[in-house]
C-alpha cells in the first residue's frame, strides 16, 4: 500500500490500515463513557471485539452535543447526571486500549478547559491512539494536529456530505487513522434509506488525494443492511453509534452486544457487476 507523507503510525491507524489490506470491512463501534458501566467495560470492549470490531471509539459526555441526536445525547445527560469527568474517561481509555485500539470522541470544550497538551498527553498516556472533534473545522485544526503528533494520536477529521472534492481532498491529507466521512447533515440516529447527498465525488477524491487514508461512514448505520449500503458508496467501514446505545438499552450483557455487532460485522460490500 502506498503511504501518503502524511502517514502517522499508531495501533489505530495501523489495525485499519491493516483490515483495509487484508479486504476486511472496518467496524468501529462507539461506546459513551459512562461512570455506571465502567466495570463491565473491559467484558463489553472484548466481546465488541470478538464479534468483530475493529477499533473502538469511547465518547466523553457533553452538556451540549451538536452532533448527537436524542438518543446518545440522553445517554450523556445520564452520565454526566452520574458525576462522569475527565478521570472517568482516563481510566476507560486505559481499560479498553489494550483489547481495541481506541479513539477518544470529545467536543473542543473540554479539551480546552482542561489544557489542550495536557488533555491529550493524558489520553494518550492512558492508552489512546486517536482523537475525534465533531466541532474541530480543518481551518482551526493545525495546533490540535501537531499537539496530537507530539503525543502519538491520530487526530481524525470529518468530512460533511457537501463538502465540495477538493475540500474533502484537504481534509483527508490532514486527517490520520482514517476519514470520518459524515452521511447526512443533522444529529446521529436518524432512521435513513441512506446518505442524503452523493458521496462518491468526495470517495474518489480522499481516494486520489490521500489513497492510504481508510474511509469510515458514521451516521445512520444501524444493522447490515444500512452497514451494506455503506459499503456500497465505495468506504471501507462504519461507525456505529446510536444503534449499540439502543442495544444496551434493551440489553446490556457483552453476550447480547456481542451478538448485534456480530451482524454488521458481517456485512459485505456487493461485487461489481460485469
Amino acid at each position: 500500500m502506498t503511504r501518503t507523507s502524511g502517514w502517522c503510525s499508531t495501533p489505530l491507524a495501523d489495525a485499519l490500515a491493516d483490515a483495509r489490506r487484508s479486504g476486511r470491512t472496518i467496524v468501529v463501534p462507539y461506546l459513551l463513557v459512562d461512570r455506571r458501566r465502567r466495570a463491565r467495560l473491559a467484558l463489553t470492549v472484548r466481546a465488541l471485539r470478538d464479534a468483530g470490531a475493529t477499533a473502538l471509539e469511547l465518547g466523553y459526555p457533553f452538556s451540549d452535543p451538536i452532533a448527537d441526536g436524542p438518543v446518545l445525547a440522553a445517554a450523556a445527560d445520564r452520565a454526566l447526571g452520574d458525576g462522569t469527568d475527565w478521570s472517568d474517561l482516563v481510566r476507560s481509555v486505559r481499560t479498553a486500549s489494550p483489547v481495541l485500539p481506541t479513539a477518544v470522541m470529545t467536543y473542543a470544550n473540554p479539551v480546552v478547559r482542561h489544557g489542550l497538551v495536557r488533555a491529550l498527553a493524558e489520553l494518550a498516556s492512558a492508552g489512546a491512539s486517536g482523537l475525534i472533534v465533531p466541532d474541530l473545522s480543518l481551518e482551526e485544526s493545525l495546533p490540535w494536529q501537531r499537539a496530537s503528533q507530539r503525543v502519538g494520536l491520530s487526530l481524525v477529521l470529518m468530512a460533511a456530505p457537501g463538502a465540495s472534492a477538493d475540500r474533502a481532498a484537504r481534509i483527508a491529507r490532514a486527517s490520520r487513522g482514517f476519514l470520518y466521512l459524515v452521511a447526512y447533515y443533522g444529529t446521529t440516529g436518524r432512521a435513513s434509506e441512506g446518505p442524503a447527498a452523493d458521496l462518491g465525488p468526495i470517495v474518489t477524491a480522499v481516494r486520489r488525494a490521500a489513497p492510504d487514508r481508510p474511509i469510515l461512514l458514521g451516521f445512520g448505520v444501524r444493522d447490515r443492511r444500512s452497514a451494506e449500503r455503506a459499503l456500497a458508496l465505495g468506504v471501507d467501514g462504519v461507525v456505529v453509534g446510536t444503534a449499540l446505545e439502543e442495544a444496551i438499552a434493551r440489553d446490556p450483557s457483552p453476550r447480547a452486544l456481542g451478538d448485534w455487532l456480530r451482524e454488521i460485522a458481517a456485512a459485505r460490500r456487493a461485487p461489481a457487476v460485469g
